[in-house]
């Protein structure tokens, strides 16, 4: 009798026990704000920029929040950005950021759009190349400044040398056409500039499409310009001091590939490749463009980097003191308007990968004139 109610008074015990708590669980953390901040320098640019958010945390819907500009976005009156410019070690400039409200930004994403908040300076004069330059963000309700440091890419004209910048006429050959097509090997060199630690290697190539009405082409609709974008691969320099002879080569068949997959196959739609250059007498088509990275932004591109392994965890990184995200220097440099053969074209318009493109050159000497 007893053991019984030694158990009674245990069962009761449980159920007062059950009965006085609470089933309401609390899944957020204490609401915390970080500073999230994006900005990359680029000397050749008159206007640098500056982007800050913030994290958040609330409760309901978390795209539904997103959409709301105040869950990202500070009040402009709260935050007082700065930069400064440093050369050996003494204050060279000074900058208090503007803020202001641009639209480019696309509405098909989670994220508040069109608008978003951006801060900006103008420098009298440009960037210097040779300095390094700080960040600081002072925000009205926070106790510590937000801060972060970037040096430059230096400015180096004519550091490509493949294909030669300066030589007016200079043609690249795709193709050999004959009893057996060959496709020769395109090299492309540079020697790598102080600051940079990472080359992303594109060719641009200029086409001009011809919509028409008739598959007689007699009735034009409208011409419209496409730029196909051709990504020959990346280079990571053995440090950023500069000298670093580089180069990249690519089997000139990837260039009729490339073509063949970014273009529609469409008997309405005519193509030109390139314009004519009446003075020099050559038709130019192909843009070849190094996009230039420092060591902090190498790092944030390749940390960021799809993965492709079995581990899909990756680690976190940034240079912003006191938040997340990235303050950095980029760079672009590039010949741009470079010709290509009579034999590319040729096998451009009679190859079995692209013939249906319906391609021409705005040669007029050429026996593959666009009539």
């Amino acid at each position: 009798m007893n053991r019984v109610k030694q158990w009674a008074l245990a069962a009761a015990g449980c159920t007062t026990l059950l009965c006085g708590c609470s089933t309401d669980v609390e899944l957020n953390a204490p609401y915390d704000r970080t500073p999230v901040v994006f900005g990359l320098l680029d000397a050749a640019q008159d206007t640098q920029w500056v982007r800050v958010n913030r994290t958040w945390l609330g409760d309901g819907n978390q795209f539904d929040a997103a959409l709301i500009a105040d869950s990202s976005e500070y009040p402009a009156e709260e935050l007082t950005v700065r930069i400064q410019e440093r050369v050996g070690g003494s204050v060279a400039g000074e900058w208090a950021l503007v803020d202001t409200v641009i639209e480019n930004k696309s509405e098909d994403g989670i994220f508040y759009a069109p608008e978003h908040q951006m801060w900006y300076f103008v420098p009298q004069g440009g960037l210097n190349t040779d300095a390094e330059y700080d960040l600081t963000i002072a925000i009205a309700s926070e106790a510590e400044e937000v801060s972060s440091t970037t040096n430059m890419i230096a400015e180096q004209i004519g550091n490509i040398t493949q294909p030669p910048p300066g030589v007016n006429n200079f043609k690249l050959g795709f193709a050999s056409p004959g009893f057996t097509t060959t496709y020769p090997d395109i090299t492309f060199k540079w020697s790598s500039t102080a600051g940079a630690s990472r080359y992303d290697v594109t060719v641009f190539i200029h086409v001009m499409e011809r919509i028409w009405s008739d598959l007689d082409h007699t009735d034009l609709i409208e011409e419209r310009e496409r730029i196909v974008e051709w990504n020959i691969g990346t280079i990571n320099t053995n440090d950023d001091e500069g000298g670093e002879v580089l180069q990249k080569e690519v089997s000139g068949s990837r260039f009729y590939s490339t073509l063949a997959t970014q273009l529609e196959v469409d008997p309405y739609i005519t193509r030109i490749l390139g314009t004519w250059d009446e003075e020099v007498q050559i038709a130019r088509a192909v843009d070849f463009v190094l996009t230039v990275a420092n060591e902090e932004l190498s790092t944030y591109l390749e940390v960021n980097a799809p993965v492709t392994g079995v581990i899909q965890e990756r680690p976190e990184y940034t240079n912003i003191n006191g938040g997340l995200g990235l303050f950095a220097a980029r760079a672009t440099q590039g010949v741009y308007g470079v010709g290509y053969t009579t034999a590319s074209v040729q096998h451009l318009i009679e190859g079995d990968e692209t013939a249906a493109l319906n391609f021409c050159t705005p040669n007029p000497f050429s026996d593959f004139y666009c009539d």
